[in-house]
């Protein structure tokens, strides 16, 4: 088995406008999506799951990801978001992340960011403001983790 190769193993790009237009959902959904092919590309290849892949992968040093980043541009586009609404949100973020990781360790099937985008489209479309958000993410990781069983 192996995973397409062109998955990105890189950083995520910049955070959209997310959070200034009434398709906020959506837009947070992008960057949640490419969140979930980072986590996929940094394990896969740490599984050796995409050919030509590096040995010695960064899993398991700091945040690879750049999660403290991605929440920090994320909740700078909701004017009503504070420290502790960012707190919550790198959490979301964390879990999420790890609930991608689980799976594609987990199955490695090639179905993960298509289980991720499917949770996804179903949780954040509702998201109102910061605290949606925060909760659309976590209703996407508990989806996430319920497909394993």
């Amino acid at each position: 088995m192996s995973i397409d190769p062109t998955i990105s193993a890189g950083p995520i790009g910049p955070v959209s406008a997310i959070g200034a237009s009434p398709d906020a959902g959506s837009g947070l959904a992008d960057v949640l999506r490419g969140l979930a092919g980072e986590v996929v590309g940094q394990v896969a290849g740490a599984l050796r799951l995409i050919d030509g892949a590096p040995l010695g992968s960064p899993l398991g040093q700091g945040d690879i990801y750049g999660i403290a980043r991605l929440a920090d541009g994320i909740a700078s586009r909701f004017p009503d978001a504070s420290a502790a609404d960012t707190g919550a949100l790198t959490r979301a973020l964390e879990d999420f992340a790890g609930a991608v990781a689980t799976d594609i360790a987990a199955f490695a099937d090639g179905r993960t960011l298509d289980l991720a985008g499917d949770a996804l489209a179903a949780s954040l479309p509702q998201a109102d403001g910061i605290a949606g958000a925060i909760r659309g993410i976590e209703q996407a990781t508990t989806m996430l983790d319920a497909a394993r069983r």
